[in-house]
């Protein structure tokens, strides 16, 4: 299961996997599978400035790996509990991460 976290806000609008969700797209959409999502949201006239906007951020791979560098894979049963403050050290290697990410996509 992969869980975004709550303080996670993007550029520019809505989480795009939270714009497209209505329509089933996930992280494990495949890539050829995310081209013709546009259909679908056409078909179920969900096609929106916003769905629209998602859509193209996700169908540029570079933006697609900086959306789902900000999700956690969490296998739920094996899980501790979710409780607490965060790890700081992981919150500075995830800012680096990022910091990496933005400056290469151009």
């Amino acid at each position: 299961m992969m869980i975004k976290d709550p303080s996670t806000s993007w550029d520019g609008g809505p989480f795009p996997y939270d714009a497209l969700a209505e329509v089933g797209v996930t992280p494990w959409t495949s890539h050829a599978g995310l081209q013709d999502v546009s259909f679908e949201l056409l078909a179920r006239r969900l096609m929106t400035p916003v769905t629209q906007q998602a859509w193209d951020e996700l169908r540029v791979v570079r933006r697609r790996m900086l959306a789902e560098l900000l999700l956690y894979d969490v296998d739920l049963a094996t899980a501790p509990e979710l409780t607490g403050t965060p790890d700081s050290t992981l919150t500075e290697e995830t800012a680096r991460l990022l910091d990496d990410l933005i400056t290469f996509d151009i």
